[in-house]
C-alpha cells in the first residue's frame, strides 16, 4: 500500500510534487524514472545533465541553457501525454538522478547543486507545460 502525504492549504501543484518525491517509496520513483526512460531520448538527458550542473556553478547563461533543458523534456514529455503531476515527478527524478549520470570534474558536491535548483526546475517545467502555443 502507497500512502501519499496529506495536503497542505498553503500547497500547490509544486508543492504537492515536492511532497510526493520526498516521501515517495521506491515504487514511486521508479515509476517517475520510467517515465524518464520511456519518453525522453540519452540526448535530451545528457543536455539536461550539463545544463543542470553548469548551472549550479556558473553564470545566467547556464542558467538559461537549464531552462532550455528543462523545456525540451517537458515539451517531449507532454507530447507523449504524460501529466502534470507525472512530469513533475519525471522532471525531479531526472534531476536526482543526474547527479548520479554526470559528475563534472571539480564538482564534489553534485547532489548539493540538484538541490539548490529543482524548485527552480520545477517551476520553470510547471510553466513550461501549461505555456500557450499560440
Amino acid at each position: 500500500m502507497v500512502l501519499l502525504p496529506a495536503l497542505g492549504k498553503d500547497l500547490g501543484a509544486t508543492g504537492d510534487a515536492w511532497r510526493m518525491m520526498q516521501g515517495s517509496t521506491h515504487v514511486q520513483l521508479q515509476a517517475a524514472r520510467e517515465t524518464v526512460a520511456s519518453h525522453l531520448s540519452r540526448e535530451t538527458t545528457r543536455h539536461f545533465d550539463v545544463a543542470l550542473h553548469s548551472a549550479a556553478v556558473s553564470s545566467i547563461q547556464s542558467m538559461q541553457e537549464l531552462r532550455s533543458a528543462v523545456g525540451d523534456c517537458v515539451t517531449a514529455l507532454r507530447v507523449a501525454d504524460v501529466g502534470p503531476v507525472e512530469m513533475i515527478l519525471a522532471m525531479k527524478a531526472c534531476a536526482l538522478d543526474s547527479a548520479k549520470r554526470y559528475s563534472p570534474a571539480g564538482d564534489d558536491y553534485p547532489a548539493s547543486s540538484v538541490d539548490m535548483l529543482l524548485e527552480q526546475i520545477v517551476k520553470w517545467a510547471i510553466s513550461e507545460y501549461y505555456k500557450s502555443d499560440s
